[in-house]
């Protein structure tokens, strides 16, 4: 059980929420689900979560009904957040219940709040009214298609958090760091900005860093600014004659001139040939960091045992080794130091995939060159490109930063924002375990992982031979891939009770299999935690093959080219899940961007992409174990056959399902592939 990271919390909820109450469900479970798929995006937690006062207790919170003085959390919808107090959203309890820990109130809060805070008397008292109004204006800029989205403005923190937040002084600072910190205002402002701009047609990666420091006896303020090409440390200078009224103005004058905006219009659209603010997350103090770079920080001596099995001890350090995170961030080009795992912002990911999206639809359709952007193709894709680059920074060193003129480019790049997405959950569930002194680091890791059940399998079972067949009996000839593995059977939290629930459970024409599925080894601290998920609205469908849906394969060798062992000293990670597809599969041999809406009109709930190699035969997974029964799986006894076709240029089959609910995650094989 993960600890009772609520334990303190007292929450109210106030207002109608459908399909919820404070006790029991109080309408039928498949009403549910139709309901919440017209009216959000994110619904399997919605269709089996409807107890709001189970959610609330199970992670040790108390719950009340009335908002007493006690009362540290109310959940309330937009009519009671026009009642004066501060309110949250339904959304703050449901992902808090997902993240199994409290998450950051700030997105979540409504809009009354906000002007209740901003009554203060300080220049930066319209912040976050401007806020809001501010990523309006850039959603109306970039899309008109997308849905509105108001989001706190990052660079703004309750007084309660800045007792506590520590923003890092640049690394380059030449004084003694431990004598200067970052000015947060008395409005809870950070004066911490970092501006970047991409121009490929000039060979420019460039960054702009601009800081306001002062003296921790508050006896002194200077701003410091820094800037140069990305990944490289640049020039430096320090301005102010030491007082705070002039290390503003100096703040103030130099974000203005090289972005083109007041630092109080930071989160409008970036103006353009200038800098773009880059907004970072600063709800994660950076003390870690601090003490990372401490030679005098002493690790504890008296670490108890893990109470884990050694298998499982094995692969917990493999999922949070952060060699690997660097290595894969460097693979891909990102720049960790501009923007490091828990800095990086919702915002800003979402950025990056809208101009993904917007580089997609302009490789689909050329015309759109002129007809949205008043130019010729070539010049549209690299003013899109340079904004992407500008909003997810990347180290390119001298080389003139690339156009993503092309569906593989940018198929590239949307795999390095799932990464980085990924990544950032599990450096979130690290940090949460460094701070559990009493626990083993392994069992606070597994524990922030909210596994239901992960057991080693015996390699002398039954059950781990008939994996291991299927395993290596189902590499491609065109795949070189050898296996040293140990094999785990996994449930995850939820999983279970989500399919019962779903229209997938008893499904008439059931036709349920059971597949590979492999990611990058940075990935599975996400994907165990949250499940594997579809890729976000804001993301180009045209960057995914057969439509936004979640891949699996039923050649282990096929999954296993998806994890880039290469990045961590050759070894992998390897899902089989229980993947409901229906029967009959909507079949195609060529790729179709729009398969999952197609299916839907067929009736059809899975896409089967039909490739040459296949499996000769399936059989019952009941062979494996009893829990299994019903469920088919290849056997690999018969081997692969050639699917006689000349349509299509798939060499395997790609299984893909569009409705997480279909899937069951059952096994995890930690794979050495030396």
């Amino acid at each position: 059980m993960p600890p009772k990271l609520f334990k303190k919390l007292v929450i109210a909820v106030s207002g109608t929420f459908p399909g919820y109450r404070q006790g029991r469900n109080f309408c039928d479970v498949q009403f549910l689900i139709e309901f919440f798929k017209s009216t959000t995006r994110e619904l399997t937690r919605h269709s089996y979560a409807g107890d709001l006062k189970a959610i609330v207790e199970r992670h040790g919170a108390t719950f009340t009904s009335s908002v007493g003085t006690d009362c540290t959390h109310l959940i309330a919808t937009q009519k009671e957040a026009d009642k004066k107090g501060a309110k949250l959203s339904l959304d703050w309890l449901l992902d808090s219940d997902k993240a199994k820990k409290p998450v950051s109130e700030a997105p979540y809060r409504f809009g009354a709040s906000h002007s209740n805070r901003n009554s203060q008397a300080d220049p930066a008292k319209s912040e976050k009214k401007r806020s809001a109004k501010a990523v309006q204006d850039t959603d109306d800029d970039r899309s008109n298609k997308k849905p509105k989205q108001i989001m706190e403005d990052a660079q703004m923190i309750t007084a309660e958090k800045a007792a506590k937040v520590r923003v890092r002084v640049d690394e380059y600072y030449h004084s003694n760091e431990h004598t200067w910190q970052v000015f947060i205002d008395d409005s809870g402002l950070i004066w911490d900005a970092t501006l970047n701009l991409t121009v490929s047609a000039a060979n420019n990666n460039k960054f702009y860093l601009i800081q306001i420091l002062n003296s921790k006896d508050g006896s002194r303020y200077q701003t410091w600014t820094r800037w140069g090409r990305v990944g490289e440390r640049g020039q430096s200078v320090l301005l102010g004659d030491g007082t705070l009224d002039s290390a503003k103005k100096q703040f103030e004058k130099k974000f203005k001139d090289k972005s083109g905006l007041a630092w109080k219009d930071r989160l409008n659209s970036p103006k353009n040939n200038k800098y773009t603010f880059i907004e970072r997350n600063y709800e994660e103090s950076d003390d870690e960091d601090e003490k990372s770079d401490n030679k005098l920080v002493k690790q504890p001596s008296n670490i108890p045992a893990s109470k884990l099995p050694a298998p499982v001890q094995n692969v917990i350090s493999f999922i949070f080794n952060q060699k690997y995170f660097l290595e894969t961030m460097a693979q891909m080009s990102y720049d960790a130091n501009k923007l490091p795992l828990g800095k990086l912002s919702k915002r800003t990911l979402m950025a990056g995939y809208e101009t993904l999206k917007e580089l997609a639809e302009l490789a689909t359709k050329p015309s759109m060159a002129m007809s949205k952007y008043g130019m010729q193709l070539r010049p549209a894709m690299e003013q899109l490109s340079n904004r992407y680059f500008t909003t997810i920074p990347h180290v390119f060193g001298r080389n003139r930063p690339p156009v993503l003129d092309n569906q593989a480019y940018i198929k590239r790049e949307i795999e390095l924002l799932e990464t980085l997405t990924d990544m950032e959950i599990t450096n979130s569930i690290l940090k949460d375990a460094s701070k559990m002194e009493d626990a083993n680091p392994l069992d606070s890791q597994y524990a922030g992982l909210g596994m239901q059940e992960m057991t080693p399998l015996d390699h002398a079972s039954e059950e781990f031979r008939e994996l291991e067949k299927y395993l290596s009996g189902t590499r491609g000839s065109t795949h070189g891939v050898k296996y040293k593995i140990d094999i785990f059977r996994i449930e995850r939290q939820g999983e279970h009770d989500r399919f019962k629930s779903s229209s997938y459970a008893g499904l008439k024409n059931s036709n349920r299999r059971l597949l590979w599925h492999g990611s990058r080894s940075t990935n599975y601290g996400g994907i165990l935690s949250q499940g594997l998920r579809i890729a976000p609205p804001e993301a180009p469908v045209s960057g995914y093959m057969f439509g936004k849906g979640v891949y699996f394969a039923d050649m282990s060798s096929k999954s296993a080219n998806y994890c880039w062992s290469h990045n961590s000293d050759h070894k992998a990670l390897l899902l089989l899940g229980d993947v409901e597809l229906g029967d009959p599969i909507y079949e195609l041999y060529d790729s179709d961007y729009n398969a999952g809406e197609n299916a839907k009109k067929e009736g059809k709930i899975a896409t089967l992409g039909k490739g040459r190699s296949i499996p000769a035969g399936w059989k019952d997974a009941g062979c494996i174990h009893p829990h299994l029964k019903g469920i088919q799986v290849p056997d690999a006894d018969s081997g692969t056959t050639d699917h006689k076709t000349d349509q299509g240029y798939l060499l395997y089959n790609e299984y893909i399902v569009y409705d997480v609910a279909q899937i069951r995650l059952r096994y995890l094989f930690f794979v050495d592939m030396r």
